[in-house]
């Protein structure tokens, strides 16, 4: 069977990313278009996009991206509702999963990037975190989160499982380029071995170890 790793981009697509919405479309044009010019990682990486704010938007459901024509375009405004996002993530997860195994690919252990320039807005964001990182749960998933603007880096430790990237000072559209610039390295870097590979040297950002306990 063909290895998978069920990849979710989770974007912040708040009010404070409004001043910066055409530079988000362009880098996630940008994603879109190495992902599906590199038909190896498409194979390898099936990827979601998800945006949210108030609401949870799945721009691109799990799919090739080599299958996916174009980007659509993400709106920004609105809250920054972390416990919403993680829910829908968790039912995501759940009939992604199924799907690709129903498809006969030997299915790695989801992986969320998740990227965000503010604070959550939603006081009981942890217990949503928690059911979906539930290591009871055979499909929790790895989090790997990029924080920049004016994203809490005390509340990312608390989100990232696996690895944490802070921005040092970069203006929102530089550190957006570079953390897309991160992801796509280390799918690639990951579709090479057929395992977790991370590139932790991510231009502008500061890479951060998160607690041994969640690393395997």
């Amino acid at each position: 069977m063909s290895l998978c790793l069920p990849t979710y981009v989770v974007i912040d697509a708040s009010s404070s990313m409004k001043p910066h919405e055409a530079v988000l479309n362009a880098t996630l044009s940008r994603l879109h278009y190495n992902l599906a010019t590199n038909p190896r990682v498409s194979e390898f990486a099936r990827v979601s996009v998800v945006a949210f704010s108030t609401d949870v938007h799945v721009v691109i459901p799990m799919s090739d991206m080599e299958q996916v024509p174009s980007m659509p375009e993400v709106i920004c405004g609105g809250r920054t509702d972390y416990g919403k996002t993680f829910d829908r993530l968790r039912e995501c997860i759940e009939q992604d999963v199924s799907s690709l195994r129903a498809q006969h690919y030997s299915v790695l252990r989801p992986t969320v990037f998740f990227l965000t320039d503010g604070g959550p807005t939603d006081a009981g964001w942890r217990q949503s975190f928690r059911e979906l990182v539930d290591r009871s749960r055979p499909r929790y998933p790895h989090v790997i989160a990029y924080g920049f603007g004016a994203a809490e880096r005390g509340v990312l430790q608390e989100v990232a499982t696996k690895a944490l990237f802070i921005a040092d000072g970069t203006d929102t559209e530089s550190a957006l380029s570079g953390a897309i610039s991160g992801l796509l390295n280390t799918l690639i870097a990951s579709s090479q071995t057929g395992q977790m590979q991370i590139a932790t040297d991510v231009k502008g950002f500061e890479y951060v170890q998160v607690a041994q306990e969640y690393v395997d």
